[in-house]
């Protein structure tokens, strides 16, 4: 039992120290964007794909979106039947995602005849979309600024099927090395951590720890 407390003790006090001297990074998955066809991942496949079990896989715009939605967030789409013109209503009238006229990765841009998946939208206002096309060209990209001129149809909007991570975010406890020389006997460095633990496990440390209930 001794021991066990004499344990706990040891690692609360390395936990502390670890926070203390060491910064804490929180790190997000970044999206990855898709700029070359998909290669047999189950997501495009009979194996997963709704259109594609249904005889309208790719070449195909709506069986290429679903199955990058998939593909991006890891779980089967909620959109998962009607044709390309048809998207933006079917999610409107279910409220299946939020939806609006900013373009962002992982959103998927509604025509009147045609969906794409957003890859990249860069600072001066380029839109990178990954597309198939029914009947047509299996898998492209196409880099553009105004998406209203695509394919001369009416543009509906983007749809926001994926929700970025959080950024990176760095919390830091310690600013610099002033902090150890105002935390006085409250704090140990990394190097006097070896000595706390000899303390702790000498047999002159039995009166603390048999103080201790559990």
């Amino acid at each position: 039992m001794k021991k066990r407390i004499k344990d706990s003790i040891i690692t609360i006090l390395l936990t502390v120290i670890l926070i203390t001297v060491f910064p804490i990074t929180v790190f997000a998955d970044e999206f990855e964007p898709r700029l070359t066809a998909p290669n047999g991942e189950p997501y495009y496949t009979y194996e997963l794909n709704a259109y594609t079990k249904t005889g309208y896989g790719m070449p195909n715009c709506v069986a290429y979106a679903f199955g990058r939605i998939y593909e991006i967030n890891g779980k089967r789409p909620l959109i998962d039947r009607g044709n390309a013109g048809e998207w933006w209503f079917i999610n409107k009238a279910n409220e299946y995602y939020e939806y609006g006229d900013e373009p962002k990765v992982g959103s998927v841009a509604c025509w009147s005849g045609h969906v794409a998946v957003v890859e990249k939208v860069s600072d001066d206002g380029a839109i990178t979309i990954s597309e198939s096309h029914w009947g047509g060209t299996y898998f492209n990209t196409k880099v553009y600024s105004d998406m209203v001129s695509h394919y001369g149809q009416k543009f509906y909007g983007y749809i926001y099927t994926y929700n970025e991570p959080e950024k990176e975010e760095e919390i830091e406890t310690v600013k610099d090395d002033a902090y150890f020389e105002n935390c006085e006997k409250t704090c140990f460095t990394a190097l006097e951590f070896a000595q706390v633990e000899d303390v702790l496990m000498k047999p002159s440390s039995n009166t603390l720890l048999e103080s201790l209930t559990i």
